[in-house]
């Protein structure tokens, strides 16, 4: 091994949405080399990425400067070997999604670097098999990305216990912090990556679960499927009531199936202060409601059925052809009483929109126009419509792989994006996404202060 070659990373143990510098030392001046990034998710999965640089007149390679002549990306990039890593070849058929059940634990990460010129992982790959690697290694390092700071506060909430499963994320202190609600879409149970990740940024953040294995808020009357708005009241109630949490009101953060959940909460439902919605239909489409004797009642109680049959195979991947309608702003309108959400009405609670318009699950693009068209028509004063070009379905925190494909139904579906432009969006939206929370929650709250909520 060459030991003047070396991997710098600007941090060995970092948070998952911050930026990391990445650089090498001690390279022959404008030689070729190739660095390689590995990392296993926490389902056993493992992911890969590569890029072939070429070193300055002073030996060095530097990501944020120097571009990758090729490999997973290509062009300029600090965070593109991130952002660029695919699921291995043995495991592409199983569609892993790239993303962190354990936020307790780190994700751990290497990276090598190889005085070697290649076109593709499995050039990579095939010379390890061979026990031909090691001799083209110069060095290798490794990093951890976290989900969650060192010092935060967990608390596990059951339904049997609370009323409502999830799991809720305090910063160090007394606070009172802002308080989100963080809900997922179609995904059963329980993920906390989104609210762990949240709670680094000063917020009370509480992953909420509304389906799946042992859950009671969803079930059927008369074959009609309904839902439980008493749940979402029971998390609501917990969060604003909680001495470390501001009790003037919530933030809700939502994606796909959770949108119209949000936005029913944000109708239906005291102390909300603001919605954010990430590639989600906006009104009740299949759902029977129950608040109390109240019932809202849905469209299409048939839907279900429709999206299974909607399913068609292409290249052994499942994709929706017209599940979603484009539904119009006076069709909806019409839907007074069965599936129209009035959440334009409520002028005291802010709204974003997040649409991602490579998306291959529903008509994002339309719904956010339909959306804005609402709240403009309504003469609402607080909202906020965020495009982004090339981005699919799953806009997540930043700095990791695109998911443009997931199981839904057992079965691989198709939800698109591709790697630049989702990486942008991610990055973009998140951002955006926090400064929409602090804004409307500690905006709106008269018993907090920034020195409170130490806010970073």
């Amino acid at each position: 091994m060459n030991l003047k070659a070396k991997i710098c990373v600007s941090s060995t143990s970092s948070m998952a949405d911050e930026k990391l510098q990445i650089s090498v030392q001690g390279l022959t001046a404008h030689g070729s080399v190739t660095l390689k990034m590995e990392v296993t998710t926490d389902e056993g999965y493992l992911f890969k990425s590569f890029g072939r640089f070429k070193a300055d007149s002073s030996g060095c390679v530097n990501l944020s400067r120097d571009q990758s002549y090729g490999g997973s990306y290509s062009g300029i990039d600090q965070m593109g070997l991130l952002c660029s890593l695919e699921p291995s070849a043995d495991i592409v058929q199983k569609f892993p999604r790239f993303h962190k059940i354990d936020v307790k634990q780190p994700m751990k990460f290497s990276l090598s670097l190889y005085n070697i010129d290649v076109t593709s992982v499995e050039d990579l790959d095939q010379l390890q098999s061979d026990g031909k690697l090691e001799e083209f290694e110069l060095d290798s390092c490794e990093f951890e990305r976290w989900f969650m700071k060192p010092g935060f506060k967990i608390e596990p909430k059951t339904y049997e216990k609370d009323g409502f499963f999830g799991t809720l994320f305090l910063p160090p202190g007394e606070g009172p912090y802002p308080g989100v609600i963080v809900m997922f879409g179609g995904y059963p149970g329980l993920l906390e990556f989104k609210a762990s990740l949240l709670a680094s940024h000063g917020f009370a953040s509480l992953a909420l679960a509304f389906h799946g294995p042992n859950m009671g808020n969803f079930f059927f009357e008369d074959d009609v499927p309904c839902a439980d708005l008493g749940y979402f009241k029971t998390a609501v109630d917990f969060m604003i009531g909680h001495p470390n949490i501001i009790s003037s009101g919530v933030g809700l953060m939502s994606i796909s199936f959770s949108v119209h959940i949000a936005l029913m909460m944000a109708t239906y439902l005291d102390h909300i202060h603001c919605v954010i919605c990430v590639n989600g239909y906006i009104w009740n489409l299949h759902m029977r409601y129950l608040l109390g004797d109240k019932r809202m009642e849905a469209e299409d109680y048939g839907f279900f059925k429709k999206v299974q049959r909607g399913m068609e195979v292409e290249d052994g991947t499942n994709v929706r052809h017209d599940v979603y309608t484009k539904i119009s702003v006076s069709h909806l309108h019409s839907l007074e009483g069965k599936g129209l959400i009035p959440f334009y009405n409520k002028k005291n609670i802010g709204y974003m929109m997040v649409a991602g318009l490579e998306d291959q699950c529903l008509p994002a693009d339309h719904y956010a126009d339909v959306f804005k068209i609402l709240l403009e028509d309504a003469k609402h004063p607080n909202f906020e419509v965020h495009k982004y070009v090339g981005a699919g379905h799953l806009i997540e925190p930043p700095y990791g792989p695109v998911n443009n494909h997931m199981a839904i139904l057992r079965r691989p579906v198709l939800t698109g994006g591709s790697p630049l432009p989702n990486a942008i969006a991610n990055e973009d939206a998140w951002s955006k996404q926090i400064e929409f929370l602090r804004k409307n929650i500690i905006g709106q709250s008269t018993i907090c202060t920034l020195k409170q909520l130490h806010l970073t």
